[in-house]
């Protein structure tokens, strides 16, 4: 291993060679100044110093000008000084130290002193190195941070792409759809289906927990979910299914929730079923009323057939499909905006636009969570039969 390189500053002739002499012994490499101001020029020279030892009292520059030059340069500050003062010197100590000396110790004169200087040295040395050792690591950190960030901004822009837009309508009703996930990526996944006879299928679901693992899976659910589709299943044996498909994909302690519905567009007539999910709110001039899910969970094998029901939008009226990180929202006291607060939102503007009403759940949310936000993915479908 190549020797440490110390710059040695001492104004003293004879000083100067007993203790360059002494380090070379030693097994530094040294390099001397006699002042300031050559110290400073120096030690901006390459190869840098791994360390300095400067005296105090010197012409031009002293030892306290020379710490503040090399601590105000943020090529050399990682550089640690070691202040040279003699006996009783208290303010020399202090000056140097406020400068930003990293240590002082009296000028040696006998082979204890020496002793001390010389573990002092690579005690200090020691402290640099894990310094540099720190500062390398944050920097690896930094790059690998701004990589996983950059890739997961762009995973996040492939998942939104993958969202589907609101099709066009075929008929009396209306859709609306807002995804907000709580990181980069979420769990949270919708698909919508153009079924034949002007039907429309609608998939909402929910995969434990959120980010990268979690994203990768509710992709595993969309891409398992649209051959069933296809297959015009009942709600419920859509679900039934997609429980069995899952099952081999989904590791243990992973899950999800869903709802599927398939809405006629000409007759606002409905056909739905839930599986561990919320359940969907219509609201209208008669007030509020749910669509309740079935008990479970989907992806761990164990749904044996999923009963439906139906219903349908009368002109006028809403429904609202989503994900529990609406509902499970917090505000600064723990509380949650909940089911409840929910519904009133919801029938307070039950006629407005459905991206309207997305607006007014947004806002609500946000009054409720401020200063923070959701602490989970957010998912809301608002399907409308507008009044006639």
């Amino acid at each position: 291993m190549a020797a440490r390189r110390l710059l040695l500053v001492e104004d003293s002739s004879t000083m100067r060679r007993m203790l360059a002499m002494k380090l070379q012994e030693a097994g530094y490499e040294v390099v001397t100044a006699n002042d300031g101001v050559q110290g400073l020029a120096k030690a901006r020279e390459e190869p840098r110093p791994d360390l300095i030892l400067t005296d105090y009292e010197m012409p031009e520059l002293d030892g306290a000008g020379l710490c503040q030059a090399v601590k105000s340069d943020k090529d050399l500050r990682s550089i640690p000084i070691l202040m040279l003062t003699t006996l009783g010197a208290i303010d020399q100590k202090v000056a140097g130290l406020e400068a930003g000396a990293d240590d002082y110790i009296l000028k040696p004169k006998s082979p204890d002193d020496f002793r001390e200087l010389f573990q002092r040295i690579a005690a200090h040395l020691r402290i640099a190195d894990l310094r540099a050792e720190l500062a390398k690591q944050n920097r690896l950190l930094e790059a690998a941070h701004k990589k996983l960030t950059f890739e997961l901004d762009l995973a996040r822009k492939v998942q939104l792409a993958l969202m589907p837009r609101p099709p066009k309508p075929r008929g009396v009703l209306r859709l609306a759809v807002r995804y907000t996930p709580a990181n980069q990526l979420g769990g949270d996944v919708y698909d919508i289906y153009r079924l034949e006879n002007n039907r429309l299928g609608i998939l909402v679901a929910d995969v434990s927990g959120h980010g990268v693992n979690s994203a990768m899976l509710s992709g595993m659910v969309k891409a398992l979910a649209a051959p069933l589709t296809i297959a015009v299943l009942e709600p419920g044996e859509l679900l039934a299914g997609l429980d069995v498909a899952t099952e081999q994909y989904f590791p243990e302690g992973y899950f999800c929730t869903g709802f599927y519905l398939i809405a006629d567009e000409e007759t606002g007539l409905i056909r739905y079923a839930g599986v561990g999910h919320p359940p969907a709110i219509i609201v209208g001039p008669n007030g509020p009323r749910t669509l309740p899910s079935n008990p479970g969970m989907l992806g761990i094998g164990m749904v044996d057939g999923t009963a439906g029901d139906t219903d349908r939008l009368e002109p006028g009226e809403s429904l609202v499909i989503y994900t529990d990180g609406l509902t499970d929202a917090m505000d600064p006291s723990d509380a949650l905006f909940g089911e409840e607060r929910l519904k009133t939102v919801l029938q307070t503007h039950y006629g407005a636009d459905p991206s309207e009403i997305l607006n007014q759940v947004d806002e609500a949310l946000h009054q409720h969570t401020a200063p923070g936000r959701p602490a989970d993915d957010i998912n809301i479908i608002v399907l409308q039969h507008p009044a006639e």
